[in-house]
């Protein structure tokens, strides 16, 4: 007991937040920090960690999270999980993944340790809360049938600022929902995304489409529009905006109903894809 409530006063003053801040209590050069913008209540959520050497992201580290409900001034151990590093296809990126129960919605708490081979090694505490109502569309919901632009409505450069575009703006969503297609949305800006997995996580997707488009259709969803011939002049798309989405990459699995089947944020793996693919179609 006096373990949780010694984790409770260390978590309860960042709490309130999809991801909060380092509390401070790394005490070493390494930092993790959790890369979500939120974490829904439910069973084995998927919560990717990013763990900083001297503020440099690494991928060798052993990592182990353990998850605490806060309860006023008490926090309750509700499970724990390895987190293996995932960065199969994203070019040297990619994040730390855990699965965890976050049941129910609330202030939690994260008892985030690392090691690396070099000798450096973590112990730090993060607050963050689980939502019951996401913003985001989540899994369960019926995904917005979106009018996104295809080429059929404008040239693959004016929607993709991938250079070269890639070929998954076929199709609408509104329309391949309509068609009840199973299908795989990727929104990530290749040009323009603030960090450097947006470019990396479409090639992830561009890599699976051989294996799946005879069964799965693929949409890339461009995060920003009119920034050909002024890139300096690019807006959010509308489609970002009926997806609610405050971030990027993210992608979605999308079943033949309609209905969002799985979700990603953040920097995924091919293997974590191939998986999710492998689920909706069986």
């Amino acid at each position: 007991m006096r373990r949780a409530v010694t984790l409770a006063a260390l978590l309860l003053g960042a709490c309130g937040q999809a991801a909060a801040p380092n509390t401070g209590q790394s005490g070493g050069q390494l930092q993790a920090q959790v890369i979500a913008s939120e974490l829904v209540a439910g069973p084995q959520q998927r919560v990717p960690i990013g763990i900083l050497d001297h503020n440099t992201p690494v991928n060798d580290a052993s990592v182990h999270v353990q998850a605490f409900l806060l309860q006023g001034s008490a926090a309750v151990l509700k499970g724990e999980s390895d987190a293996p590093f995932k960065g199969a296809g994203l070019e040297g990126a990619g994040a730390y993944i855990a699965h965890l129960d976050l049941t129910p919605a609330g202030n939690w708490g994260l008892d985030i340790t690392a090691s690396r081979p070099n000798g450096a090694r973590l112990s730090q505490r993060l607050a963050f809360n689980v939502v019951a109502t996401p913003i985001v569309p989540a899994v369960g919901q019926a995904a917005p049938r979106s009018h996104n632009p295809t080429t059929k409505d404008a040239d693959a450069t004016t929607i993709d600022s991938g250079r070269p575009p890639d070929d998954m703006h076929q199709i609408s969503m509104a329309d391949a929902i309509a068609q009840h297609r199973p299908t795989l949305v990727v929104f990530a800006s290749p040009a323009f995304c603030t960090s450097r997995v947006c470019g990396p996580e479409v090639h992830v997707v561009q890599a699976l489409e051989p294996t799946y488009r005879d069964r799965l259709t693929f949409i890339h969803v461009e995060i920003y529009r009119d920034f050909v011939p002024d890139p300096s002049k690019r807006q959010l798309a509308p489609t970002v905006g009926e997806w609610r989405l405050q971030t990027e990459p993210w992608i979605f699995l999308i079943d033949s109903k309609g209905i969002i089947a799985a979700r990603f944020e953040g920097p995924t793996s091919t293997d974590e894809v191939k998986a999710a693919i492998d689920h909706l179609l069986a």
